[in-house]
Order: structure tokens, then C-alpha cells, then sequence
């Protein structure tokens, strides 16, 4: 995906970054299920990518691409990039799968510790400090990073989304199911209705 200008701060690079380990099933989903949110909701100036500590190259499963297009959501051209300090400086807005992604991020760009959330807590504390407001996406960040309690501690387990990789299909809709209700939590924060 080609970098764009930012609008909330003017600058050029990706706002959402959705971190796993092999950027085949979990990150892919949830960058075209946050993408298809958005797109629902109306014009979408936001850009989502996604990317794996173990990335490079590889389509996404066929259990991913099976469980998206039962959603209308096309999965069969990604190809998975591994995870860069230039994706981590670029983006605004960084969402790992586990706290050991989180680590992986936080040791690859260590500034960017307070835009890492867990997926689960990007739900959870964005639903506390309320939708993205006039200070735009990098002051809604501060804000869920804040409600943190200003601690740099991993995020809660309950916060993390399993990996279904090698698992059955149905691993992968349950999967699924949890990144889209996380992904329309997202979407709704991201996009208020005014």
C-alpha cells in the first residue's frame, strides 16, 4: 500500500499497523476487516496496513481467504511483508495480537511503546476515552495511552487474539468473529457520526 499524507498530522506514512507473527492469517484479516468497516461507514481518509515480525512474501492462508470471502471481503492477493522500524515510525496507530508482538515492536522502535496497544485494548480503552476528536487520531492515541494508567506494562491476556494458524476453519471464523467485532469497535471510534 503507497504511503499517503496523513490528515491528522500532515505528515506522509500509514496510520493503522496491524502486527502478528507471520502476517498470513491475523494482522491480514483484521487490515481488510478494519479497511471494510471504514469503507461502510463513509469516506475513509485512514490507511491500513499490516505486517509480521515473521512476514515475507506469502499469500494468506486459505483458511483466512476461505473465512473473509464468506464475509464479502476479498483476502486472495495479500502478500505478507515482515515488519520494519520505517512501518513501526510510520504509523500512528500500532495494533499487535499478543504481547509478544507488542515486545517486538517496542524493541524494534522503542518510542513507539505508547501507540502499541494490543488489539482487545484498542477496543477496550478506545471505547472508554470516547471517538477520535478534533486533536485527531494522534491525540486519541495519547488519550488511550494515558488510560493506561501511564504504566509501560504488556497489555492484559483476555487483550490478545490467538494465533489459528494450522488450526481447523473453525479456529479461523472464531478468529474472525473476534477481529471483526474488535475491527467495528475500531471503525466506530475512528469515524464518528457527527
Amino acid at each position: 500500500m503507497p504511503p499517503v499524507t496523513n490528515p491528522s498530522s500532515g505528515t506522509v506514512g500509514m496510520m493503522i499497523l496491524f502486527v502478528c507473527t507471520g502476517n498470513t492469517c491475523r494482522s491480514a484479516m483484521a487490515e481488510a476487516l478494519l479497511g471494510h468497516s471504514l469503507r461502510q461507514l463513509g469516506p475513509d481518509l485512514s490507511v491500513v496496513a499490516s505486517a509480521g515480525t515473521e512476514g515475507g512474501s506469502s499469500p494468506a492462508t486459505d483458511k483466512a481467504v476461505d473465512v473473509l470471502a464468506a464475509r464479502g471481503i476479498d483476502l486472495g492477493e495479500h502478500r505478507s511483508r515482515a515488519l520494519t522500524a520505517e512501518l513501526v515510525a510510520d504509523a500512528e496507530l500500532i495494533v499487535a495480537m499478543t504481547r509478544r508482538h507488542e515486545a517486538a515492536v517496542a524493541a524494534m522502535v522503542p518510542e513507539a511503546r505508547s501507540r502499541t496497544f494490543l488489539a482487545g485494548e484498542v477496543a477496550r480503552l478506545g471505547a472508554g476515552v470516547g471517538p477520535v476528536g478534533e486533536g485527531g487520531m494522534a491525540a486519541w492515541v495519547r488519550a488511550m495511552d494515558g488510560a493506561r494508567g501511564g504504566h509501560f506494562t504488556t497489555g492484559r491476556v483476555a487483550d490478545e487474539v490467538s494465533d489459528p494458524y494450522g488450526e481447523s476453519l473453525e479456529s479461523y471464523r472464531r478468529c474472525a468473529d473476534r477481529l471483526d467485532g474488535i475491527c467495528a469497535t475500531m471503525a466506530r471510534l475512528l469515524v464518528p457520526k457527527h
